[in-house]
């Protein structure tokens, strides 16, 4: 299972980004290898549907979990459709993020 969670900075102890779609980077965590992998969202300069190109992206990537404060109606919509969970995170460092998810300690949207 691979969870992305939207992030502003080049890394792990990084705050949550606010918006989803707009996020210069995602953190992206395999929960089988532990493996963190930092990467660079091809949507975030998007003249418009920047959350739907956001979701194509990181469903490309594997991801199966998104964590994030909120999320538009369309990225909603595409995250459904893909079969992506979406769960409420808190604006604290990324890494934490992933270890309340582990705890089930989030609250899935």
């Amino acid at each position: 299972m691979k969870i992305a969670i939207p992030i502003s900075e080049k890394s792990e102890m990084s705050q949550m980004a606010r918006r989803f779609g707009r996020s210069i980077y995602y953190l992206i965590y395999d929960n089988e290898s532990t493996e963190i992998e930092i990467v660079e969202n091809p949507a975030v300069q998007a003249r418009g549907g920047a959350g739907i190109q956001a979701v194509e992206f990181l469903v490309s990537k594997g991801v199966n979990v998104v964590i994030t404060p909120e999320v538009g109606p369309n990225a909603y919509r595409s995250l459904r459709s893909s079969n992506t969970k979406i769960y409420e995170g808190l604006q604290i460092p990324a890494k934490d993020l992933i270890e309340k998810w582990k705890r089930n300690e989030l609250r899935e949207i």
